[in-house]
């Protein structure tokens, strides 16, 4: 890299895409010291924030003034889209592997930084005051473990009572309640997620209001995450925090990190849905992976017994 260059990258798209984006922007910064450059983040810049190597270098791309002082200024911009990257959509490439070829140009991953998030006291304390104001409201929850549980994806939506994703990536309404049913018997649960898409049934886990920074303090606060294909998954890798993974139509090893995290799928064949490059494929995909999400009976209590010994092993209370 030249000396007075100033880059700009670009990062749209989910939460997840965003937070993926950091160890690679991570690496840049330390390969590239004479690049003064910048972070445009559509919605998401807030999940950068407190990282020193890059607070400052973030900006939402939604900002006044944006354009002029900073795209004006740039002397290249970078969009970079792990979607349309070979490796990535051939399923030998995780999300922030994808966005380390692009923005760093190689193949050579070992020296990829972590995923990392700094916290604030002050959400660090709100989240364990949640923690406390649970226990006092029950005295039953002290000395359980405490599991943050995401079980919807992004482009689920309620339709009447029930919710539905037609991506596959989310948990149906039934499987959902037998899961959580059975896991409050032993632990306390914590719904994240947009609680309009919670079945009224759910009587068994804690719901609070907040935004993706207190919800990644929680997750620091508790002991164990159970989520779908979504960001949950990602602020538990960042945070070392052991966890379920529940995969429906997407794979592994793009989208999470399975030498990390215990993943359950449902047994069968499953399409690679080509987002952000073709998308009546991508339509056709969905409707193929339909029922990948459809768990059993048997299925669910597989999937409980899964997490229950995944967490008998990586949790000590």
């Amino acid at each position: 890299m030249t000396s007075g260059e100033r880059t700009v990258f670009v990062i749209d798209g989910g939460a997840g895409r965003a937070v993926s984006a950091i160890p690679a922007l991570l690496k840049y910064q330390l390969q590239n010291p004479e690049d003064d450059f910048k972070i445009c983040v559509y919605g998401w810049d807030s999940l950068l924030w407190g990282i020193p190597e890059i607070q400052d270098r973030v900006f939402n791309a939604d900002n006044k003034g944006v354009f002029d002082n900073i795209f004006l200024k740039a002397t290249r911009v970078v969009s970079p889209e792990p979607y349309r990257l070979p490796s990535y959509y051939t399923q030998k490439k995780n999300l922030s592997q994808a966005f380390d070829e692009i923005i760093n140009n190689t193949n050579e991953h070992v020296d990829l930084p972590n995923l990392k998030f700094i916290l604030s006291k002050g959400e660090e304390i709100n989240a364990l005051n949640a923690l406390s104001q649970a226990i006092q409201q029950d005295s039953n929850r002290i000395n359980k473990s405490n599991i943050v549980i995401q079980p919807w994806g992004s482009t689920a939506k309620k339709f009447g009572k029930y919710t539905i994703d037609e991506s596959s990536r989310s948990l149906t309404n039934e499987s959902y309640l037998k899961l959580v049913k059975t896991l409050s018997e032993k632990y306390n649960l914590y719904y994240f997620g947009d609680k309009t898409l919670c079945p009224e049934e759910d009587n068994y886990t804690l719901k609070y209001e907040g935004d993706l920074r207190f919800w990644l303090a929680l997750i620091n606060a508790c002991d164990y995450f159970v989520g779908c294909d979504s960001v949950g998954q990602h602020f538990a890798r960042g945070l070392n925090k052991p966890g379920t993974v529940i995969l429906g139509s997407t794979f592994a090893e793009n989208v999470s990190y399975p030498e990390f995290f215990n993943i359950f799928e449902k047994p069968g064949p499953k399409r690679y849905s080509p987002l952000r490059i073709n998308m009546i494929d991508s339509h056709l995909a969905d409707r193929l992976n339909d029922t990948r999400m459809d768990l059993t009976d048997a299925e669910v209590d597989k999937l409980i017994e899964s997490i229950e010994k995944d967490i008998s092993q990586k949790v000590r209370k």
